[in-house]
């Protein structure tokens, strides 16, 4: 999503992530529910233009972010120059997403909803994924981009590898775990700390592969 003057994006105040995540750096695991738990964060936030929040550490901007995953594989991403958030070009990422807008009202949560919208704007599903599960929830607050956003970390299975659709903005491979090295620098910060928490699953022996 490319940010204008006027886009609404969904947040909440840095006392409510104290208060419903905690205070941390990095990584913290979360095993509940996801529905549940974006149900019981939605009441804490509220939509905000995003040129207000953009530099405001108070106000932390919530950011569903999905790791795709075929078999044994993780789709790596990199962001081109093209990409509408300037302090990520040309870094690689192991996640899917982006800012929650404004959704047409549905049964899931806002959050889902957002996020289901955001993984259909980036890549084209031949299946929906199998499964969404929570892994728990990303802070950096060392840089400028994480100091004004919370990841909610996200795994998705798929029956089958997507393709990219904004290949004017980002480059895909799928890549084995084990390729996945959480201390090449070109990763993002916010795939860097997700790396080391993603567990292996049975080994596809086709290998890695590039999107179109």
């Amino acid at each position: 999503m490319v940010a204008s003057t006027t886009e609404q994006v969904w947040g909440i105040p840095r006392t409510s992530m104290l208060e419903q995540v905690g205070e941390f750096q990095g990584f913290r695991a979360d095993d509940e529910d996801l529905a549940a738990r974006c149900r019981d964060l939605e009441p804490h936030g509220s939509f905000r233009p995003r040129d207000q929040v953009e530099d405001d550490p108070h106000w932390k901007q919530v950011i569903p972010y999905l790791v795709l995953r075929h078999r044994d594989r993780v789709l790596r991403l990199r962001r081109l120059s093209s990409q509408g958030e300037s302090r990520l070009h040309h870094r690689n990422s192991i996640g899917v997403g982006g800012h929650v807008n404004p959704e047409p009202a549905g049964p899931e949560p806002l959050l889902m909803r957002g996020m289901r919208r955001e993984l259909a704007e980036e890549v084209r599903l031949l299946r929906p994924p199998g499964q969404f599960r929570l892994l728990g929830w990303i802070n950096d607050d060392e840089t400028d981009v994480g100091r004004v956003h919370l990841g909610m970390a996200i795994e998705a299975t798929l029956d089958h590898p997507p393709e990219i659709r904004e290949t004017d903005r980002m480059q895909g491979l799928w890549l084995p775990l084990t390729q996945l090295c959480a201390d090449d620098p070109g990763w993002e910060s916010w795939s860097a700390l997700l790396i080391p928490v993603l567990e292996p699953i049975p080994h596809d022996p086709a290998g890695s592969g590039a999107l179109s």
